[in-house]
Parts: structure tokens; C-alpha cells; sequence
């Protein structure tokens, strides 16, 4: 049934087609809307301003087609060169090898820009940086990773390894001071000073 009503419907709509699509050619084009008295006033004002460029617009200047003749491209690519695709070997990467696990959890570039570090060299900065502030200052580290002065200097401003703060004492919300953690503490200190001691 679907079929039927489709053939008939397309038999409808073909029927008497040529004399419809005349019908609408030969029609009048659309009559526009009248416009608003004030924009009409600034149309008139601009075309009586720039009659003279419009006329120049509309004329033929043989100087200028003369300049058009003058200018060509010249290609230095041969036409097989532009044509021809580039090679599947090509698209593929060209290292195939399998990334081993970084402590980071990233690959390290290989090649570095100048004026840039990598994560692991500005972790390694900003431990020199702690250990010995005077030895390893900015001017230091710019002059060995060729960074600029200002960018080490910030560098060692506002970036800074981990820091752990163990309170000594805890203030519960709601209640009096109590102290806890009291051997965990006492134990970190004497922690802190086997390091100190090793070093």
C-alpha cells in the first residue's frame, strides 16, 4: 500500500511541472517593505555623497587591468610533488617502541628548548635550592639550564618542595585545647634528627 501511495504522489507532483515552474518565473519579484522615513533619509543622503565613487567603481580602468597582466606565481614544485600523497609509512610514528613507566608518569622530551626545563630538572632546582640557598641561587641555575634570570628567579620564588608541619598541639571545635599525637610527634622529631645527623 505504502508503495502505491508513494508512485502516486510522485506522479501528482510531476504533473503539469513545466507549467508551474514558468508560472513562477514569469511572477514579479516580491515588492519589499516600505522603509522607516528616517533610514530612508540616510539611505538617499549616502548615495548622493558617494556617486562619484560608485560611478569610479563601476568603470573599466585599463591601468589597472594592465597591473593584473604583470602579476603571475611562480611555482618551484614540480606538479608530481603537489599531487602525490604523502606515503602510509610516512603517517605512522616513527618511534614504535613501547614507552617504558617514568617515576613521573610521563615521558621525558629528549630534546629540550632553550630558556625550558623539564619537570624532573625543576624538581632537582628546587631541592639544590633548599639544601644550599646560596650556592644554588637563580643565577646558578640560569646559567647552567640557560634559563632566563628573571624565570629562575620566580622559579625559586613561588615554587617550593613539600613541606611537613606536625602541630603540637590540636584545637578540637567545641571544646578545650587537647593535646594528642604527643609520641607520634616526639617520634618524627627524633626521625628528623637521624637525617640530620647521617648528613
Amino acid at each position: 500500500m505504502g508503495k502505491v501511495l508513494s508512485v502516486l504522489n510522485r506522479q501528482i507532483n510531476r504533473f503539469n511541472a513545466e507549467n508551474r515552474a514558468h508560472r513562477i518565473l514569469s511572477k514579479d519579484k516580491p515588492i519589499p517593505a516600505p522603509k522607516h522615513p528616517s533610514t530612508s533619509k540616510q539611505i538617499n543622503e549616502y548615495l548622493s555623497e558617494t556617486t562619484e565613487i560608485r560611478n569610479d567603481l563601476m568603470m573599466k580602468h585599463k591601468q589597472l587591468d594592465e597591473n593584473l597582466k604583470k602579476v603571475y606565481v611562480i611555482s618551484h614544485r614540480t606538479v608530481n610533488e603537489m599531487l602525490s600523497k604523502p606515503s602510509d609509512m610516512a603517517r605512522l610514528p616513527k618511534s614504535r617502541k613501547t614507552v617504558e613507566d617514568s617515576e613521573l608518569g610521563y615521558q621525558e622530551p629528549e630534546c629540550i628548548p632553550v630558556g625550558y626545563i623539564t619537570l624532573k630538572q625543576a624538581m632537582k632546582i628546587l631541592v639544590d635550592h633548599q639544601e644550599d640557598s646560596k650556592k644554588y641561587n637563580a643565577s646558578f641555575f640560569s646559567s647552567q639550564y640557560n634559563l632566563n634570570a628573571e624565570d629562575a628567579e620566580n622559579l625559586l620564588k613561588y615554587f617550593s618542595c613539600f613541606k611537613i608541619h606536625i602541630p603540637e598541639k590540636a584545637v578540637i571545635p567545641g571544646g578545650k585545647d587537647k593535646i594528642f599525637l604527643r609520641p607520634a610527634i616526639a617520634q618524627e622529631k627524633q626521625e628528623v634528627k637521624k637525617i640530620d645527623v647521617q648528613k
